[in-house]
């Protein structure tokens, strides 16, 4: 009998001191076992879900708590985002399988001649389609504007990555982007007007840092390409832009408000596009349903929702505490004297380098980010933490190592990534200062 309370003993007070640890330490050993997971080889999505079950277990909040957050999942802003990112990756698909993107790169290029405008123009362009890896799509028509050789192969890896990603701050087409406004809880239009200037500030710093070594002189046109097909791909892409910023803006006069209308919105928009798209071709229909029988697209389901599972347990209430541990948290945090702005800017990056991908580096930090932000911000507090921590976020998976854009990119041109970086460090570091700079500016002025 002895044996056993001298065993028993150490555990239980293991278990106490296990469970009584601060809840920024429970957190982050979640968070942080989430990108180790994930940079193991399991799917972000499954990690995810794990480690939020893990989290709510040591939260105390038990198996009633752990079955509340899975059953956010069917709340209707929850509801909707899944269906939205399902509708939104067949409508990618459906513009590559049309041949929509091709007939429009072809028309752009026969229609331009200026060089530099050419070099960074076919990733851009290629970069308004969502795709992984989509920058091995636009790594040849890099190449065949450089056929004399006159770039070395880190310039070129530069000139395709970066302007492949100058979009991706508010482009609807991204799944980072809705998620990045469904954390937010802004209104989309809101949102695209707050993070749009992230656009011509990373355009203004690859102009600066990488176009502005390239000669100025003209490119050689091609011809017989007629320039209606230059809206083969756009048309159905500024049709859902406009049907999104549109509803956002004026659905709230109908009763639907916040993230709910902006969700309405944007799928809406998608099939009135993806309408437009199977209208002018509908021989593309059969082989843009092939996505559904893609392991990557039902992975990418499960990310979502285990990314709104592990949001639910972060604003749960935790074990005997009055509180979340979210709210816990920054307690924690204000009582060490840590600064809360710190902690916006370093949480996104960190994650952002780790995951190499927009909506890892949203889904595991933007519930964290938001929640010490505070309890009902205003419209300055949500659009400088928008600004800080999406800007952070995205440089820390632009340099990330394992971002598959940047992998293949240099892959393709057989260039050390090192050697890119000599490129990428000015126009990241213009994107991080603005990134400063928006966010105080929007904190002061709304």
């Amino acid at each position: 009998m002895l044996y056993y309370l001298l065993l028993y003993t150490p555990m239980f007070e293991l278990m106490e001191y296990l469970i009584n640890m601060p809840a920024y330490v429970k957190v982050g050993t979640s968070f942080f076992g989430i990108l180790l997971a994930s940079r193991a080889g399991l799917p972000l999505g499954y990690a995810i879900v794990l480690f939020s079950a893990a989290l709510s277990l040591w939260a105390g909040a038990g198996g009633e708590g752990l079955v509340a957050a899975f059953s956010s999942l069917l709340h209707a802003e929850n509801f909707l985002l899944t269906i939205l990112v399902f509708v939104l990756l067949f409508f990618t698909e459906s513009l590559d399988r049309s041949g929509r993107i091709r007939d429009t790169i072809d028309s752009l290029q026969a229609m331009f001649g200026n060089r530099r405008l050419l070099f960074s123009g076919m990733p851009a362009l290629i970069g308004l389609l969502p795709m992984p890896g989509g920058a091995l799509f636009s790594a040849p028509l890099v190449a065949s504007m450089d056929q004399a050789g006159e770039l070395d192969t880190p310039h070129k890896a530069a000139v395709n990555y970066w302007f492949r990603h100058i979009w991706e701050y508010w482009w609807p087409l991204y799944p980072g982007v809705i998620l990045a406004v469904r954390y937010s809880e802004l209104p989309y239009y809101a949102f695209l007007a707050i993070q749009f200037p992230f656009t011509l500030a990373a355009a203004a710093g690859g102009y600066f840092f990488i176009l502005r070594k390239i000669e100025k002189r003209p490119a050689a046109a091609e011809t017989g390409v007629a320039p209606v097909k230059a809206f083969s791909a756009l048309g159905p892409i500024l049709l859902l832009v406009a049907v999104s910023v549109a509803g956002s803006a004026l659905l709230p006069y109908a009763g639907w408000t916040g993230i709910i209308a902006s969700e309405i919105s944007m799928l809406a928009g998608l099939f009135l596009a993806l309408t437009v798209v199977f209208a002018g071709r509908p021989d593309s229909l059969a082989p843009s349903l092939q996505l559904f029988s893609q392991g990557s697209t039902w992975k990418m389901i499960v990310l979502v929702a285990g990314i709104q599972v592990f949001s639910a347990v972060l604003k749960a209430p935790a074990g005997i505490e009055n509180g979340t541990l979210v709210t816990m948290m920054r307690d924690e945090f204000v009582q060490a004297g840590i600064p809360i702005v710190s902690l916006i800017m370093l949480i996104p990056f960190i994650s952002g380098l780790v995951t190499g991908v927009a909506f890892g580096f949203v889904g595991t930090s933007f519930p964290i980010v938001f929640a010490l932000a505070g309890p009902n911000p205003d419209l300055g507090a949500l659009a400088a933490t928008t600004a800080c921590a999406y800007g952070f976020g995205y440089m820390g998976m632009m340099i990330s190592p394992v971002h598959i854009c940047f992998v293949v990119t240099c892959e393709y041109f057989r260039s050390p990534l090192l050697s890119a970086y000599r490129y990428l460090a000015g126009p990241v570091a213009v994107v991080l200062f603005a990134s400063l700079i928006l966010s105080g500016l929007y904190y002061l002025a709304l």
